[in-house]
This record gives structure tokens, sequence and C-alpha cells, in this order.
């Protein structure tokens, strides 16, 4: 209630400050141009924090505006601030150049429990901040804004709902020009700067008002990779390298991996696109990289495959698999690597998951060639085999 009463008599006394200003003929062919950005416009999550930078174009030397700007709302909310003394501040409206000029000022207000617009500017589907610019007197006469070829004046904030439930939906914020929203403008001119009573107050019917419509995309998931509920994958980041692995099934049953498998072992949020990229040999076994996407389409990170025991990615435990493990352990200090995780084919390497690459790595690979078990891929020390 005490918001209701503060949001009443902001609008009172902006209705009060300029209607007494000083009215004379009205202009004709006059015109105002009012595009409104955002600081970004895809992927933008609940939580999200969106600038707004309003460029103004004139004609015409103004001394007072005040207009609507609308925003959905079941995508965003005002930035909410306490003024200290335990009532909201919604005034998060700040003007540059042209706007920020001695002796003027900037208003916000969250004006909902007004309905001026009619369909589809309803108090159910819309909010609003009502600005407001009015030039104070400078010492050769009244401060005007005048940019006949628009000038970035003025930002203002709004945060996407922590709430939104669309996984991937649209947030638009635009300056209604219709009929019903009219009533909420006021735009006040000066023929003479130097002269204060030149002043004369411009119609919607004398002066052009034309805004754009600024939308954003709002994804309310962020766009990842996460492993798929019971299943043994795991999504290893924490090395700071990022490594698919836990894929028992692959030397269990012998199974490969595509792009139509791949969803056995791993969920993607957001609307997360992928690319596999084979290894050299062209498998998708160690060495193999899936290319994670969001879903815009912007590349987000890499994640390489690991699958213990199959050094040389080729989807076959034998021989080869041995020597690369024995050069793993006899010549490590010759490898480039610095940590076991610093590069695939070392990490798969630690068969028995102690975190080092040596002789008791052996045992468990050659058991797994002979078929009597095989290599469990979560690379867990206390059950790194499984026996058939």
């Amino acid at each position: 209630m005490k918001m209701l009463k503060k949001v009443t008599a902001v609008l009172a006394v902006l209705l009060l400050v300029l209607g007494t200003m000083s009215i004379g003929a009205s202009a004709v062919g006059e015109s105002i141009g009012i595009t409104i950005r955002a600081d970004k416009t895809t992927n933008l999550y609940p939580g999200d924090i969106v600038t707004f930078t309003v460029n103004i174009s004139t004609n015409f030397r103004y001394i007072a505006m005040r207009w609507p700007v609308m925003y959905t709302l079941k995508a965003f909310e005002p930035v909410i601030a306490n003024d200290g003394n335990g009532d909201a501040d919604y005034g998060n409206v700040i003007g540059f150049g042209a706007l920020a000029d001695t002796n003027s000022y900037l208003e916000s207000a969250e004006v909902t429990t007004t309905e001026p617009f009619g369909n589809p500017y309803t108090k159910a589907n819309y909010g609003c901040l009502l600005i407001q610019w009015t030039g104070g007197a400078t010492g050769s006469g009244v401060a005007n804004y005048y940019e006949p070829s628009g000038a970035d004046c003025l930002t203002f904030q709004l945060r996407v709902k922590a709430g939104y439930t669309s996984n991937k939906g649209v947030g638009t914020v635009a300056i209604p020009t219709t009929n019903q929203a009219k009533s909420m403008f006021y735009l006040e001119g000066i023929t003479d700067p130097a002269d204060a009573e030149s002043t004369f107050k411009l119609t919607t019917d004398s002066c052009a008002i034309t805004a754009n419509v600024c939308t954003v995309t709002i994804i309310k998931e962020a766009a990842g990779l996460l492993p798929k509920s019971n299943t043994d994958t795991v999504v290893d980041t924490e090395s700071g390298h990022n490594y698919i692995y836990g894929l028992n099934s692959i030397l269990r049953d012998m199974e490969t991996i595509d792009e139509d498998t791949i969803y056995q072992y791993l969920t993607f949020t957001g609307d997360a696109t992928f690319e596999l990229v084979p290894n050299d040999l062209d498998m998708i076994s160690t060495g193999a990289v899936l290319k994670l996407y969001d879903a815009e389409g912007t590349f987000l990170a890499d994640y390489t495959f690991v699958v213990f025991g199959d050094m040389n990615g080729d989807c076959v435990l034998d021989g080869t698999d041995i020597s690369i493990l024995i050069d793993g352990y006899l010549y490590m200090e010759e490898w480039s690597w610095g940590d076991l995780k610093d590069n695939a084919t070392f990490f798969s390497c630690d068969i028995n998951g102690d975190g080092m690459v040596g002789s008791d790595d052996l045992g468990p690979l050659s058991e797994a060639i002979g078929t009597v078990g095989y290599i469990n891929q979560t690379n867990d020390p206390e059950n790194f085999f499984i026996y058939f």
C-alpha cells in the first residue's frame, strides 16, 4: 500500500510539474524517435540484469519529455533497491550525454497500477517505467535537448525473473505509441532557449513519435553437460581439463558411441547442442572430443573422451596398449605432460585409479585383454576391475 501511495504521488508530481509549464502555440511537423537496445540480447537466464540504452533523436528543442517504457511481466521485473528509509526504490534510470545537463533530472516510477493502454498493453501483461526529463534554467536561458542525428542519452535496468519457466522465450521492452498510450506522453518545446516564455506543448497529433520494440531471448536453464542419471558416466571438470569417462558398456559389451548412442551416457541441458570429433583413428574412444554449443550455436567447451586401457583409441585392448602403458611408467620423465590429466592418453593409463601410472596398472590391463573381466571406467581405486 505504501508503494502504491508513493507511485501515485510521483505521478501527481510529474503531472503537476509538467502541467504548470507555460504553453504557447503548438508546433507542426515535428518528430521524436526513440530507440532502445539491450546490452545482451541472447542467452539470458533468470536473475540476469539487462541494461537498456535509450537513443533519442529530435528535430526540435525539447525542454520537457516524458514517456512510458513497457516490459513483459512474465519475463522482467524492475531492479529494486532500498532507498535507506525502508521503502523500495525503482529509480535506476541514469542520464548521460545530452541528458546530463546541469539542472536537469530524471525520474522513474513503477506504474503497473495504471492501465491506460488496453490490449495488449494491460497491467496483467506489462509493467511500466515512467521516464521524465526536464531542462532547468541555465545562465544563458533554458537547458534543452536537440539531437537531429540522435544520441545515446540514458540507461535503465530490468532483471529477468527468477521464476521464468519457458525453456526458450522472448522478453519484450517497448515504448508504446498506441492511442491508449498517448496520454502518458508529454513533450514540451522551446522556440528560443534564451526566452523562457517561448515554450509550447507538442501534442501527439502534431509531433510524430516513433519507437522500436527491443526483444531478448531467455533460457530457463544454462546450456551444459551432465552425466545421464542411473549410469556410470563421469563428466570430470575438476582438474581444469574436461574429460568424459565411465563409459563401462564400451569395453564390457564392445559398444561404440555415435551421435545417436551418446544420449545413453550424457544429458544436455538448456537446449545445448554438440558435435562429436573422432580421434586420429576415426574412433570415439580415448582422444575423441565432444564440442558443446549453447542454444544459439555459440561454442562453450571441449570435452575429451577417456577409455581406460584403450590408450591408442582404437576401441580394442591389445599389445599396443600394453606397450604404451609400459612406456608411460618407464619413460614418464621424458613425456611432456606434467600431470596425469594433462593428456588423455596418459590419463587412460591410470587403470587402477590411484592417480599414478605404474606397473600396478599392467595386471588389470592384461586381465582385460584376456577377457576374464573388464576395466571399471569410473576410475574408482576401490573397484577398478570387474570380473565376469
